[in-house]
């Protein structure tokens, strides 16, 4: 393996940016942990080839919101690939954050990997769902590259968390999706939000990942909707040329001390 990665990636979800700046939800100000989050990612681990943003970006999707999370990604001149979660417009975001490097596009190839980005949203419903053009669409993409070392990025958790209210809301049709993966062996790693919490596991040597939150996170293996007091954070990926890779979740050194605990939805 290379001591250098050919290519890192900086994974950021779950913003749920609120449509004023300085608007809050659970008593966080999720803009303002965002901002942060990005800020101690390039402070700490320099610049990177990729900001990869999975889902969630707006709470209650309106221009403003996503014009406002565009500043801040444009802050950094990095290439962003921003796909949707089920609180988001992705018309909106499409309109919005499809300019200069920021992207809502399906497929990037960068220094011999490539990021497919799926859209995992099934409209007004918490609960995620591959269409068949999704699947469509993953099945050439893939056929196209059977050499080209793949990461493949969505919204929703293709597999259990735990979480019995979480679990709820996975992909519906994630053996289908699994089930099309086991024929491509340069699929190295799935990754997704959604779950406000790390998990890792492995299927058929492909690794499966989520990122934690730029805000706030759920309680792992609760029963119920739980909010726990873990800092916010982000996820890095470093990708080598041979196809293996790194990842490590990191955490904001703060305490969330006007978050609300006590909620039971959002």
């Amino acid at each position: 393996m290379s001591s250098k990665p050919s290519l890192k990636i900086l994974q950021i979800s779950d913003l749920h940016i609120l449509p004023e700046p300085a608007d809050t939800m659970l008593g966080l100000d999720t803009e303002y942990y965002f901002q942060a989050c990005l800020r101690h990612a390039h402070q700490h681990f320099d610049a990177f080839d990729l900001i990869l943003v999975t889902g969630d970006l707006a709470q209650d999707p309106c221009p403003g919101s996503y014009q406002r999370i565009f500043q801040h990604l444009k802050n950094y001149q990095t290439p962003c690939l921003c796909l949707p979660g089920n609180h988001d417009d992705f018309a909106l975001m499409s309109e919005y954050l499809n300019q200069d490097q920021i992207t809502c596009s399906k497929l990037l190839q960068l220094n011999g990997w490539q990021i497919i980005a799926l859209n995992s949203q099934k409209q007004a419903s918490p609960v995620g769902k591959l269409s068949p053009d999704e699947l469509a669409f993953l099945q050439k993409t893939l056929s196209a590259g059977p050499d080209m070392p793949t990461l493949i990025a969505l919204h929703h958790p293709c597999i259990a968390t735990g979480s019995a209210w979480l679990d709820m809301m996975q992909i519906e049709n994630s053996a289908e999706f699994l089930a099309v993966l086991q024929n491509f062996p340069q699929v190295k790693a799935v990754t997704c939000g959604h779950v406000h919490q790390e998990i890792y596991a492995e299927i058929d040597q492909i690794k499966l990942f989520s990122a934690p939150a730029s805000c706030f996170q759920f309680t792992p293996k609760s029963i119920d909707f739980s909010i726990d007091d873990t800092a916010p954070g982000y996820r890095i990926f470093e990708l080598h040329a041979d196809g293996s890779l790194k990842s490590e979740c990191h955490r904001l050194p703060v305490t969330l001390e006007t978050l609300d605990r006590s909620a039971r939805q959002y």
